[in-house]
């Protein structure tokens, strides 16, 4: 099983449409077994795939943190789509990040034994976690369970130093005693909303030039995405032949190791 984190520092650089679109054509086109998890409060993959879901009811990434999960791993997935399953957001998590804060309350351990369990299995593919902008709980966990982190970002300014703080963080990780056994990698930069323009094309000449890896496939810029959004269905089902859907199969073609 390969565990992905997808992160950027920045929020509004595609990572949950990045997420809900791997994890789809993984499991839709590729027959993959995949487990997404929501790593964010705010609980935008979850009300993508599942709008009428209710965290008070149903197991949460949450519940795993606070030591409240089912005994077994899977009992705490909601399914999706024969394929995929779940591992749902909450907002109880905004009050961990607070908690760990105040009270060193949470384990960032937690979501990789819950990885462990899915691996041990052997019947899961991909885990796919969906972080929040910024240093949370559930991101710094993710990034421990991680294989590898795939980093969504605009060629703008501010996105451009999200991505160099996922560096720092992973080398900070690394140098700390208590996180000496974080082995995530950057498997690369991935180019969101891409369009042909001379700022544009200069700063991805700069990111290629920073010498940190970057897929050679863009995701091109299309109102399709959001609309894809309002619709919950992702893009590649939404509007399969719009240039964002096209690039997203070949970005995951990429990542694959097949031919583009």
């Amino acid at each position: 099983m390969k565990t992905i984190a997808i992160m950027n520092n920045k929020g509004g650089v595609g990572k949950t449409v990045t997420a809900a679109n791997l994890a789809d054509i993984l499991a839709r086109d590729c027959g993959k077994t995949v487990v997404l998890c929501d790593c964010d409060g705010q609980m935008n993959l979850t009300r993508f795939f599942l709008p009428g879901f209710d965290p008070e009811v149903c197991p949460t990434l949450a519940d795993v943190f606070t030591g409240d999960a089912e005994p077994v791993w899977t009992e705490n997935l909601t399914p999706v789509f024969p394929g995929l399953d779940l591992l749902p957001g909450s907002p109880a998590l905004y009050d961990l990040d607070l908690r760990a804060v105040r009270d060193g309350a949470g384990d960032p351990y937690a979501l990789k034994q819950f990885c462990d369990a899915a691996a041990s299995d052997g019947e899961t593919d991909f885990f796919i976690c969906d972080c929040p902008p910024g240093y949370t709980l559930a991101s710094v966990a993710a990034l421990l369970a991680a294989d590898e982190v795939v980093v969504p970002m605009l060629l703008d300014g501010f996105s451009f130093t999200g991505m160099l703080d996922i560096q720092a963080q992973l080398e900070g990780l690394r140098a700390s005693v208590r996180f000496a056994g974080n082995r995530a990698d950057i498997a690369g930069v991935l180019l969101t909303q891409w369009h042909n323009s001379p700022v544009v094309q200069e700063g991805e000449r700069l990111v290629r030039n920073m010498g940190m890896p970057v897929f050679r496939t863009v995701i091109r810029r299309t109102d399709k995405v959001p609309e894809s959004t309002f619709d919950r269905t992702p893009i590649v089902r939404y509007s399969p032949t719009s240039a964002a859907a096209r690039d997203y199969r070949a970005w995951v073609r990429e990542y694959l190791g097949e031919d583009v």
